[in-house]
């Protein structure tokens, strides 16, 4: 028994160090390339720099017709851009997002704005009903200047962000 076990730890420990037939080298390495591929990062503004990104938005700057502000997976909302107007939605791909959805809605009737209720076809990560994730659009069909002031409004009032909150542009 006790030969056996020494010739598996021979036979593991000779595969260690010869590696995947690769010379011990690995791939990266004979490449050339670095073996961290470099870590994107999101680009990070406040709600007073959102202007700057719409307007980014608008002349196509962007890799998308919209963009979205995140500052936590719950709140996140998306500028989009057509025929040279804006609108927001919002999506609840999570359960944790659903109430936010009523809440926005609440806020759009009290603001006076068209809600429309839609989806990107998004499968829901954890609720069944509806099969496909929905979506809140604020059809305020705005201005960067107007719609900045909303984005901002709908951040404080719903969200309770603050000036300083930090978000991360998504596509």
């Amino acid at each position: 028994m006790t030969r056996i076990l020494n010739c598996i730890v021979i036979a593991v420990s000779s595969l260690s160090f010869a590696g995947c037939g690769n010379g011990g080298q690995r791939e990266a390495d004979r490449s050339g390339t670095p073996e961290v591929q470099q870590m994107l990062y999101a680009e990070q503004i406040t709600i007073d720099e959102l202007p700057e990104a719409l307007c980014r938005l608008k002349e196509g700057q962007l890799a998308f017709g919209f963009f979205g502000i995140c500052s936590s997976p719950v709140t996140c909302i998306y500028f989009m851009h057509e025929d040279g107007r804006f609108y927001i939605d919002y999506e609840a791909i999570g359960s944790d997002q659903l109430p936010y959805i009523d809440k926005i809605r609440r806020y759009a009737a009290e603001q006076g704005y068209r809600v429309v209720n839609t989806t990107y076809g998004n499968t829901p990560i954890d609720f069944d009903n509806p099969a496909q994730a929905p979506v809140l659009s604020l059809r305020i069909d705005a201005d960067i200047d107007s719609i900045a002031k909303v984005g901002k409004q709908l951040m404080h009032t719903v969200f309770h962000n603050t000036d300083t909150t930090t978000y991360d542009i998504v596509p």
